[in-house]
């Protein structure tokens, strides 16, 4: 009877170690589930919208632009504490390479300080003053 008392324990211990490592993993992922940011994807068509974020959230602007034609997007309004950019905006060429063909340009922002931002942007030769924009975009983004 002695002798089959630590393999008891043993065997204890191997059924206790897989339990508490799954544990451990499902605990991570709820982790990392709950901290995770959400990338919203805004282009053309939700000119005039809106949407709501939570703060960390990530936004990625898409509007269509050819900077050949001398037309650039500039942002008329923004609250820097609620929609903060992430770097420069690119530039994504269109998929087939044809001469004056329409890309994007591409912005990040992070959703920062909870309520409400209007974004506003237009589509200008800088150069030409006291001249309407050949486009606008306007989104209502909500921070919670």
């Amino acid at each position: 009877m002695l002798s089959t008392a630590p393999r008891n324990r043993l065997r204890r211990k191997n059924l206790s170690a897989p339990m508490l490592a799954t544990f451990a993993t499902m605990l991570i992922m709820a982790a990392i589930a709950n901290s995770q940011t959400r990338l919203t994807d805004v282009s053309d068509p939700d000119n005039g919208g809106s949407l709501q974020l939570k703060q960390g959230d990530d936004l990625q602007l898409r509007l269509k632009s050819t900077p050949g034609t001398g037309y650039s997007w500039q942002i008329l309004q923004i609250d820097k504490t609620k929609l903060v950019q992430q770097g420069a905006p690119t530039w994504v060429a269109p998929p087939k390479q044809i001469p004056g063909a329409e890309g994007h340009t591409v912005w990040h922002f992070l959703a920062g300080a909870p309520g409400r931002c209007e974004l506003d942007l237009e589509y200008i030769r800088p150069w030409e003053k006291n001249t309407a924009p050949a486009r606008t975009f306007k989104l209502l983004v909500a921070i919670k």
